[in-house]
């Protein structure tokens, strides 16, 4: 896969093979989980956190990962690159750190610094942290050349 910044101020995604593409459609499905959940945890019990908040953090986290998909989707059947404008940046950054998140939850990486792609022998585990370490790329390239003023 191809990735750049555009002349518009936005980031281009071309994907060059299938599984480019199924790693696109995982954003969605890696960031479904419990996050506003556990976030909630964080809380006191006193705060009312899961009765407001969750909610309102549940429908906008699968906003995000509902218009990532939509647009993975709609790229793929007309088979044409990504773009990622500046309206919808936020939405894709969102939706790449619940994955990030998620992923980390189940399969607890660790800090950056200490991970070993080399060790770790689980097939899941090992596409899992490839896919982690591919969606702080982009939301790495979304940070520098899109979210910024």
């Amino acid at each position: 896969m191809t990735i750049g910044p555009t002349v518009a101020g936005g980031l281009k995604l071309v994907p060059e093979e299938e599984q480019d593409w199924a790693v696109l459609l995982e954003i969605a499905s890696d960031g479904e989980g419990g996050l506003s959940k556990r976030l909630g945890g964080l809380m006191d019990e006193d705060s009312m956190w899961d009765e407001i908040v969750v909610p309102e953090l549940d429908e906008n986290f699968s906003g995000q990962r509902t218009e990532v998909l939509k647009a993975v989707r709609k790229a793929r059947s007309q088979d044409e690159p990504i773009h990622i404008d500046r309206e919808s940046a936020e939405t894709w950054y969102g939706a790449l750190n619940q994955a990030r998140l998620e992923l980390e939850a189940n399969y607890h990486f660790g800090p950056e610094e200490k991970r070993d792609p080399d060790k770790i022998v689980d097939p899941s585990a090992r596409s899992a942290w490839f896919r982690n370490e591919f969606y702080g790329a982009v939301q790495s390239l979304l940070l520098q050349y899109v979210l910024t003023d």
